[in-house]
């Protein structure tokens, strides 16, 4: 890792990348509280929540053609400045004004497609401005930079929200996204793709987006591994809903015990971060994506049986862990066999299909969560992992040594 950081262009790339994740860290877990504390019910935000999956789930695949076809930093430049305009627009109102329901909404949705915008086009971007065998460090060292920003945001956004309100935590936000773009824009790099987006210039995006279904169609289980793949982030999504609801109201509890649970989790990714590589090398990837998987089932079920706050913040914990070192080992796959003119459309089509997975659960839960509670939604999601850690056994092993097989390659041309 410190041969990777001595690198001045990756290091603008990770202090861009933590000011963002900062901002956006603290967007969510301020909107999700305000939102639930405010009415005192789960479906405002379950409904903000659906509509931003079922926007991104059209929207996912169009942009993925255009992290394809045009510069890589350009769409992480713009993104950052979609981030800065519109929250510090509203920053400025709530210094004047309450904020309307459907304020709250915009800013929901605008953050959830800048996110759409962000890790489809950095994962591109490390892939093609980075030699291979830098992946796995590179991914580390991104995932710790996110988790770090997590952990700061789950701390001031806490501190912020009960001493100065909503309207601070925004402004707040504005100012890392203006950072953020300052420091990427400095960042030295090339296009290197311009040859074949020429080619797809004739293309409309559905035909573009077939040649990623193609792909993804090809090779044996590589559907049925990203799917399965995803499912502990969309876990982690889903729970976005599922954990202010059972804070408040299964725990009643306050919004520290809400901000200590992001914390732990985003230190429980940390540690991955920088440990999951060691795993890897130990007792390899098939049983580390599995097992972690598997863990991750058991340890929602452990916390939903004991209803009390310490007991979500360790399991919140543990969620970080599983679901980073899945999210790295999935992507150093994804990097290694992947070719890099599609990597940018690969990546939209599963993150399309992880939100089409979030509506049906967002909606479902939407709708039963003020009658059941949110223990159930819990429940549910541990039987999902369970199935997910059963395909990802089923399918991973091919892949693997399609990797290993493109990992060879690169170092006998390197």
């Amino acid at each position: 890792m410190r041969e990777v950081f001595a690198h001045a262009e990756f290091r603008k790339l990770f202090f861009s990348n933590l000011f963002s994740g900062f901002g956006q860290g603290m967007t969510m877990i301020g909107i999700a509280w305000y939102l639930v504390e405010t009415t005192g019910s789960a479906q405002l935000l379950g409904s903000t929540m659906f509509t931003s999956a079922l926007l991104m789930f059209f929207i996912g695949p169009y942009i993925g053609t255009l992290i394809d076809r045009f510069s890589r930093k350009k769409m992480l430049l713009i993104e950052n400045l979609i981030g800065f305009a519109v929250l510090g627009s509203l920053a400025a109102w709530g210094f004047f004004g309450p904020y309307a329901e459907w304020m709250l909404i915009a800013i929901y949705l605008v953050t959830t497609f800048m996110y759409q915008i962000h890790y489809p086009a950095q994962s591109a971007l490390v892939q093609e401005g980075f030699e291979a065998r830098h992946y796995d460090s590179i991914n580390s060292l991104l995932e710790i930079e996110g988790q770090t920003a997590s952990v700061l945001a789950g701390g001031v956004a806490g501190v912020l929200l009960n001493s100065y309100g909503l309207h601070v935590v925004i402004l707040f936000d504005a100012l890392t996204y203006l950072l953020a773009f300052g420091l990427l824009s400095t960042m030295k790099y090339t296009f290197t793709l311009e040859g074949e987006a020429g080619a797809n210039r004739g293309v409309n995006w559905l035909g573009q987006l077939g040649q990623s279904w193609q792909y993804i169609r090809e090779r044996r289980g590589f559907l049925v591994f990203g799917i399965s793949a995803l499912m502990p982030f969309i876990a982690i999504m889903v729970s976005n809903l599922l954990k202010p609801v059972y804070v408040s109201q299964t725990l009643k509890a306050d919004v520290s015990v809400f901000s200590f649970g992001e914390m732990a989790y985003a230190i429980g990714a940390v540690t991955a971060g920088a440990l999951v590589a060691i795993v890897v090398r130990k007792v390899g990837s098939y049983a580390a994506i599995v097992g972690n998987t598997l863990l991750f089932a058991a340890v929602i079920a452990g916390m939903v049986s004991l209803p009390y706050g310490w007991a979500l913040i360790a399991a919140y914990a543990v969620y970080g862990w599983c679901n980073a070192s899945v999210r790295l080992i999935r992507q150093t796959l994804y990097m290694n066999v992947v070719p890099k003119h599609l990597m940018g459309r690969v990546m939209s089509f599963f993150n399309s299909v992880g939100m089409m997975m979030r509506l049906v659960l967002i909606g479902l839960f939407t709708v039963i969560i003020d009658h059941t509670g949110a223990s159930l939604g819990y429940i549910i999601m541990a039987g999902l992992l369970l199935l997910a850690a059963v395909g990802l056994a089923v399918t991973m092993r091919p892949i693997l040594a399609e990797a290993k097989a493109q990992t060879a390659v690169a170092s006998e041309d390197h």
